[in-house]
């Protein structure tokens, strides 16, 4: 018996150079798109975080490491509740 490639694998047969590029690029634009839309989600809720301690505390100002902090506590559980969400068939 012939030792079967370690090459990817599409539809049961090895795919060639270019299908591995495509593979490839589109993996990473995939990625770049998800690390930008995290950074938007992440100043999204800075803001909501400043605006709200801004209404509930009126004296106190947030402090900076304190609203990195929760803003990103905040961004991690919900793209985490996200990834493992039940997928609905």
């Amino acid at each position: 018996m012939p030792i079967a490639s370690t090459g990817v694998r599409g539809g049961g047969e090895c795919l060639g150079i270019k299908a591995k590029l495509d593979v490839l690029a589109v993996t990473l634009v995939a990625t770049i798109m998800m690390v930008i839309l995290g950074l938007i989600y992440f100043f999204l809720t800075i803001l909501i975080i400043k605006v709200a301690t801004d209404v509930l505390f009126d004296d106190t100002a947030l402090s900076a490491d304190w609203g990195a902090i929760s803003a990103a506590l905040v961004t991690a559980a919900v793209m985490i509740s996200g990834a493992l969400e039940k997928k609905k068939d």
